[in-house]
């Protein structure tokens, strides 16, 4: 069920088809649905029963008895040519002046319930500021009905009944069935604004009352149980849950949320008994802002729309200019009814329907398939300028990494005191926040901690300290810190912290009874999804690099790892200047990033690349948004754009060489009108598919299908890096 009004995009303040959703021409008409061409008019009317003004009885009922009458029509016809195109005799005159008759009768019905309509939507595109096809169809239509009438009338003549019921009949079916594949490229929109159920339980003095899911506003309580969407953005205020947010986060683990965690809409509620208090309004969720987001970069117009925006309102002066050459030509040199149809022919065959539909309709089932995928693109331009990137550079804190450290192993002065050292620590970290405590908790998850620590104390800027029950002290952080404490360094742990290898790892120091037991060495974690993004685009061919603000040391072991150039110590601007450098060299550069730091290179590179906008999709800096942080959307979104560009590309050649061909033979007389109905319909129908197969794209490949281990000649090297516990040696 499509909505009853035109959704205009308010920055461009352009109008969308109520049916298909494509953009219209023209400006749009107030207070009644507008159609971007008579097949959305004809199709809007079947599916929903609207706009019966031309057609009381619906439209799909005139197409039935359009149908049969245009039978009826063709056979008086063949009839007329068989046995009385030329009467000889009373009788034959008579039968002939029957068959005339008896076919404008059965055509009459025909023009009312099809031309009528069509001529409405020619006129309506008229009163918009624009002239459509529809009316050069009209028409020739109107001018074969003419004709024939008056041939009719005065007995002698040609009648071309059959060719205006034909076309009438083919034309209708052609625009319905391009319609309905219109519609199919807004079907994954239309998925992600069904996510949501459309009845809510507002929650009203303990009672549940179904309401519309729009009729609820900020500071409602709604009531959500297991199995259901969360309907709008929200907060916990009572019961506690488990609720998947996957399609946001990327992350398949559930999150359990409870009283005060927010919660977005979208997102289902596995188990658990919500009540939670609406934040955002229905549509300005974080559901809601994708959505409108992903309806704006269809409004928007690339290369290839403008081309054939440029081409299609050319189209109606040159093939008037065309058909009327025709009409004249062939009228004087053979006869005017010949001229007639060959005018006839032009106009139908030269209908630029598969032009119009071949970028924006590939466009559109390329945005809505992305969206699917969790990626968001800002407009058709930058699914343009996605595929002909020619180098990509990376930020490493957020992108290549997760930004949150890991453990990488524990290193202990004496060995037999590593139980000991694990238990303290475990104990102590408990009673922090602090990133690094967060790690080494994590680190030590098996660990059951000590029960005898008292009163943990942040020393900040230093670490922790804590006083066991038998009074001995302990302190965790910062090696000055033990220093300045007066700690003794025993002689493993002090050629450790001297040794080239590890003297760039971020380390945590553990010590008590007068000096430093342990050292918890630690790094950020790389995404394990980060080296097979990196190998696919190299494949790919693509020149990649890491932009750092890591030191030199620490981006020389960066290098080894990733297998890629990585230049370290860049401020904002010293990434930005690295971008402009690699445009100047490859050409097209991309810039992928957490879209929080990175603005300046995003908004500098010519395609940037944010990470991690599920949550909040107004990452303004970046033309493509990932809803995940998964990085293997990247090489996908790079080779999508492109088959999605090749498609464009693909559909404007057929266009136009279809189109110019059919032209030449029908303004020379090769092509009857009928035909060129049919050809028309096939034309329009071939994009269709090509486009439409957008839309059928399968998945990227599941996690299990990659490589995710790193180059084979450092691949020792990722191990520690990417499953930390492992050495712990």
């Amino acid at each position: 069920m499509k909505s009853a009004k035109p959704i205009t995009d308010v920055a461009t303040d352009t109008a969308t088809c109520d049916y298909c959703g494509l953009p219209l021409s023209g400006s749009a008409l107030q207070d009644e649905p507008s159609y971007c061409c008579y097949g959305c008019r004809f199709a809007a009317g079947i599916s929903n029963q609207q706009d019966t003004s031309a057609n009381p009885m619906g439209p799909a009922t005139a197409l039935g008895f359009s149908v049969f009458f245009t039978m009826n029509v063709v056979m008086l016809t063949m009839s007329l040519w068989s046995y009385a195109a030329q009467p000889q005799t009373a009788f034959e005159e008579a039968l002939a002046a029957f068959l005339r008759y008896g076919a404008m009768a059965f055509s009459l019905p025909v023009l009312l319930l099809l031309g009528r309509p069509l001529v409405s939507h020619a006129m309506t595109g008229l009163r918009r500021g624009f002239f459509t096809t529809d009316l050069l169809l009209a028409t020739g239509v109107i001018a074969a009905f003419a004709v024939s009438i008056v041939s009719t009338l005065r007995g002698v003549g040609h009648v071309y009944f059959e060719v205006g019921c034909v076309i009438l009949v083919l034309v209708t079916i052609g625009r319905w069935l391009e319609a309905a594949g219109r519609s199919q490229a807004s079907t994954a929109l239309d998925q992600l604004e069904r996510l949501v159920p459309e009845t809510v339980r507002l929650r009203e003095s303990g009672v549940d009352i179904a309401t519309p899911r729009n009729q609820i506003s900020v500071g409602n309580h709604l009531h959500v149980i297991a199995g259901e969407r969360i309907p709008v953005d929200g907060s916990v205020v009572q019961g506690r849950g488990v609720v998947d947010e996957q399609f946001f986060t990327g992350e398949s683990t559930p999150v359990e949320k409870r009283t005060g965690d927010p919660l977005l809409g979208g997102s289902l509620n596995l188990d658990g008994d919500l009540i939670i208090e609406v934040t955002a309004p229905p549509n300005a969720g974080a559901l809601g802002r994708l959505v409108n987001a992903v309806r704006a970069a269809r409004l928007s117009k690339g290369h290839y729309q403008l081309l054939s925006d440029a081409w299609s309102q050319r189209v109606f002066p040159i093939i008037s200019v065309i058909a009327l050459a025709a009409l004249i030509y062939h009228g004087r040199r053979i006869d005017w009814d010949y001229g007639l149809l060959t005018a006839l022919s032009v106009v139908l065959i030269a209908c630029p329907c598969a032009l119009a539909l071949a970028t924006p309709l590939a466009v559109w089932a390329a945005l809505g398939t992305a969206a699917k995928k969790g990626v968001l693109f800002r407009s058709g331009a930058a699914l343009e300028t996605m595929s002909g990137i020619r180098a990509i550079r990376w930020d490493k804190t957020g992108t290549l990494t997760t930004g949150k450290p890991g453990v990488l192993r524990l290193a202990c002065e004496d060995s037999t005191d590593r139980v000991a050292i694990e238990q303290i620590a475990a104990s102590v970290t408990e009673a922090s926040d602090h990133v690094f405590s967060l790690a080494i908790r994590e680190f030590l998850s098996e660990v059951e901690p000590l029960t005898s620590t008292v009163n943990v104390q942040t020393v900040p800027g230093r670490g922790l300290r804590t006083c066991l029950d038998n009074g001995q002290v302990v302190m965790l952080g910062a090696i000055r810190w033990m220093e300045d404490c007066g700690l003794d360094w025993g002689a493993n742990l002090s050629r450790l912290i001297n040794d080239p290898v590890t003297a760039d790892c971020p380390m945590t120091a553990i010590g008590y009874n007068g000096r430093v037991q342990g050292l918890f060495l630690l790094e950020e974690t790389i995404r394990p999804e980060a080296f097979a993004a990196l190998q696919h685009c190299q494949r790919l061919g693509l020149d990649q690099a890491v932009l750092t603000g890591d030191r030199a040391a620490r981006a020389a072991g960066l290098a080894k790892i990733f297998g890629i150039p990585v230049a370290a110590e860049l401020l904002p601007q010293d990434k930005l200047a690295a971008i402009r450098a690699a445009h100047e060299q490859f050409g097209s550069v991309a810039m992928v990033g957490d879209g929080l730091n990175d603005a300046p290179a995003l908004a500098g590179s010519d395609i940037g690349i944010a990470l991690g906008c599920g949550a909040d999709v107004s990452r303004d800096s970046a033309g493509v948004c990932l809803l995940s942080s998964d990085l293997r959307l990247i090489p996908w979104t790079y080779e999508f754009s492109q088959r999605t560009v090749g498609t464009i590309r693909t559909n404007l050649a057929w266009s136009f060489g279809y189109n110019s061909i059919g032209v030449i033979l029908a303004a020379c007389g090769q092509l009857h009108p009928a035909v060129a109905a049919v050809l028309m319909v096939v034309s329009s129908l071939m994009v269709l598919g090509n486009s439409l197969r957008l839309s059928a794209d399968s998945p990227f490949a599941p996690r299990e299908a990659y490589n995710s281990d790193g180059p084979e000649s450092v691949t020792g090297a990722t191990a520690d890096a990417v499953t930390p516990k492992e050495a712990t040696s």
